[in-house]
């Protein structure tokens, strides 16, 4: 009996441990499961109501973290949904501690794009000197040094704040003053119609010929006619000297440049950084050679260097800052002329029609472009930009179709925005996507390409919603050249040729059709979007009898 009484007393203690351990079991199960739930309550829904006035999140689970995984993995998506929720109000995201604060609203984007002394670019210029042109931090100080502090400019006019001012100012001189703009075109306009003739079609384009068919990779032709002409416009031709597959590894960069912007670790990021090392290479190389080795360069090549050098400026800084703008000026073109191509393709009637808008300026000067460069950027800049409605309205369309990059801003100091009090250091985006699919102003067919949509409402041009080239500071400077290069090349190409698309159970010269190329929305770009990794078309090219 006492045994027994024994067993039972061992068995109920071991009992009441076990319900301890199951009890402390549900301790450290569901109490954080609780705090995050309380936590979550109070973040956003009792806190907001609390405090008017201060930031509002769009809910996230995991604090500090934050959004971080949508963001990486698909940020416009993210700003859609941010969007969807918020509609006009303010929305804040955050990302491993950061406030990033989402500008939408055609009254928020202009106090934020007109007060530049409150929302600065220079942060973003400043992460741009680091992360891409990998400048040096001596270099830097340099660069941010103020009139006050000893800058003298050597060049420019009126005297900009700092060195970094100075050389965006040397290129807006570039790019949007009449002559060294015309000079520019007049460099282009000769490349792009040597590469466009039938037999002068870049190998690494052409899939397979015959006689009077070729069959083509419009990711390829787009890049090596868009690049080369634009690189040795802008550098003369020395530089394709130096390393003839230049185009090949600014497309490379261009690809794979997100991996910078997010900070990948080294080991995950090579296919950046690689590329844009070699960039720099080149591009030192370049400035190795005396100015008078080097011709045909435009005026900022030169100036921006000796602006920068009599500043005490490296020539391994200089090259790097100079290859940032090589890129700005190729990316968007080249991204821009392959979508507008692509969408024709689904369009024969709006070819056709443009083709009647070019008429007059082909029949006029020699259709084959082989004539002073000077007189043809002359000739073809009046008519394309402003005597062919639907080919502009088309290259508009593109713009808001294709578009997938943001603007970006810090807070400068502590300020209220749309009644919202916004802390200094805090990050504001302009994300583009969410404005140019904004069914209340481009109407319900939005997902939808049309061609004659900016022909219909020419007013949508003028709405904040539609910022093909961005706004504010961060307006694209070279938005008239580029333009003017964009519809030359399309224009010359479709006067030239009659195109086609190998859809994707076709076979042309063996060469197999592919699908519709997609547009990479997860990615963040300069501007145009990329297309989705393998994506490509493939065009069956025969000559027009004219």
């Amino acid at each position: 009996m006492l045994g027994g009484t024994s067993r039972s007393f061992f068995s109920s203690g071991q009992q009441d441990i076990a319900a301890g351990e199951w009890t402390q079991f549900h301790y450290l199960v569901y109490l954080p499961i609780v705090l995050l739930f309380a936590w979550r309550l109070w973040a956003f829904t009792i806190s907001p109501r609390l405090y008017q006035g201060q930031l509002e999140y769009l809910p996230y689970w995991i604090p500090y973290i934050g959004h971080v995984i949508p963001f990486y993995r698909n940020s416009n998506a993210l700003f859609a949904l941010a969007k969807k929720q918020f509609n006009r109000k303010l929305c804040t995201l955050r990302v491993v501690g950061e406030d990033i604060v989402m500008v939408t609203t055609a009254a928020q984007i202009a106090t934020v794009e007109k007060d530049t002394q409150t929302f600065g670019f220079e942060p973003f210029l400043d992460l741009m000197y680091d992360e891409v042109a990998k400048v040096s931090r001596d270099s830097k100080s340099i660069l941010w040094q103020t009139r006050a502090e000893g800058f003298v400019s050597h060049s420019s006019k009126p005297r900009p704040l700092t060195l970094a001012h100075s050389g965006v100012a040397l290129l807006h001189k570039q790019l949007l003053q009449a002559d060294p703009m015309h000079r520019l075109m007049a460099n282009t306009l000769p490349y792009l119609s040597k590469t466009l003739q039938w037999d002068s079609f870049y190998e690494t384009s052409v899939l397979a010929s015959a006689a009077n068919v070729k069959v083509i990779s419009l990711d390829r032709l787009s890049r090596d006619v868009i690049m080369d002409a634009q690189t040795s416009a802008f550098l003369g031709p020395r530089l394709l000297e130096l390393e003839p597959d230049f185009r090949t590894i600014l497309k490379w960069w261009d690809t794979n440049s997100w991996k910078v912007w997010y900070k990948l670790p080294p080991f995950l990021a090579k296919s950046a950084t690689c590329p844009r090392d070699r960039l720099i290479d080149v591009m030192l190389q370049y400035y190795s050679i005396p100015a008078e080795q080097r011709p045909g360069c435009v005026p900022f090549v030169n100036e921006v260097y000796d602006e920068y050098k009599h500043a005490g400026l490296p020539d391994q800084d200089i090259a790097g800052i100079v290859v940032t703008i090589l890129w700005g000026l190729n990316s968007n073109v080249h991204l821009l002329s392959y979508w507008m191509i692509a969408h024709l393709m689904n369009n024969p009637t709006v070819v056709g029609q443009i083709r009647e808008e070019i008429a007059p300026m082909m029949m006029s000067i020699d259709f084959s472009f082989t004539g002073d460069g000077s007189s043809l950027a002359e000739r073809t800049k009046d008519h394309l930009l402003k005597s062919c409605p639907i080919f502009n309205s088309t290259f508009n369309e593109t713009l808001r179709f294709t578009a997938t990059g943001s603007s970006l801003r810090q807070a400068m100091r502590d300020t209220i925005l749309d009644g919202c009090r916004i802390p200094k250091g805090t990050s504001l985006i302009i994300p583009q996507r969410v404005q140019t699919m904004n069914e209340a102003v481009f109407g319900p067919d939005y997902e939808t390409f049309d061609c004659y949509r900016f022909l219909r409402n020419k007013s949508v041009l003028r709405k904040a919603d539609f910022r093909g080239f961005g706004g504010g500071a961060t307006m694209c400077s070279g938005r008239y050249v580029g333009k003017h290069a964009v519809l030359s090349f399309l224009a010359i190409l479709f006067w030239r040729y009659d195109l086609e698309m190998v859809k994707l159970e076709q076979d042309v010269l063996g060469v197999k059709g592919k699908h519709f190329p997609r547009l990479d929305e997860t990615k963040p770009s300069l501007g145009p979007g990329h297309p989705m990794y393998g994506d490509d078309m493939f065009l069956k090219v025969t000559p027009r009898k004219l």
